[in-house]
């Protein structure tokens, strides 16, 4: 049986985990911590989560073990058939992972661990969100979903600003959902399917354990 390792708070884990359901793979959940240890690492050579245990291997980085999915399960689709309409979605993935994901992380430290403030990254990744945010509202058709269509997009999306919004509220009072008009009904959209519901669910859970054990 397919293996899937990380934990139920990560976002990107969240991601394939949300596809693995949406696909009607059965999977186990291998709860693990992101590792530089050789042993991790000969899994998913960057030490990170989320990494899938195949009959054929090991296979890490999320936007590639969605194009395994795909291949190797086409349906139901989470990519259209089309090229240029399947690379759209890619497009739209790779604006969320770099402008939007990736930027509200780097708050992380404060936001979730109770670190200082880094206010290089508080002045350099607002205008990197702003401009990722403007690209998703000219891309996105939501109607309903992200790309017309649901797909590997709104997975993506939803998990991106399930903590992006919250870090951005925290440290800027902006609320950058607001920014992208249908873009909450889209995530609504997304998290009241039954596999959204399920990962939101004990993601949620795992959330709470994990600030309790913040104190």
């Amino acid at each position: 049986m397919l293996k899937l390792y990380g934990f139920r708070v990560s976002n990107y884990f969240n991601m394939v985990k949300f596809a693995l359901l949406e696909k009607g793979l059965e999977f186990e959940e291998v709860d693990t911590m992101p590792s530089q240890e050789d042993a991790f690492k000969a899994k998913s050579p960057m030490g990170k989560v989320p990494c899938i245990e195949t009959d054929q291997g090991f296979l890490s980085e999320t936007s590639a073990i969605f194009d395994c999915l795909e291949a190797t399960k086409p349906s139901p689709a989470l990519l259209p058939s089309d090229p240029f309409a399947a690379a759209k979605v890619r497009e739209i993935m790779k604006i969320l992972e770099l402008y939007i994901e990736l930027q509200g992380r780097r708050h992380y430290a404060e936001i979730f661990f109770g670190e200082k403030r880094n206010e290089t990254a508080v002045a350099e990744a607002k205008p990197v969100l702003e401009n990722g945010l403007k690209a998703l509202a000219e891309l996105a058709k939501f109607d309903p979903y992200i790309c017309g269509e649901f797909s590997y997009a709104d997975i993506m999306t939803a998990q991106t600003f399930v903590y992006a919004a919250p870090v951005c509220q925290a440290v800027y009072d902006w609320d950058i959902i607001a920014d992208v008009p249908g873009l909450q009904a889209a995530i609504d959209d997304t998290n009241a399917r039954p596999a959204g519901a399920k990962v939101s669910a004990e993601q949620q859970e795992a959330l709470k354990a994990f600030r309790e054990s913040q104190g």
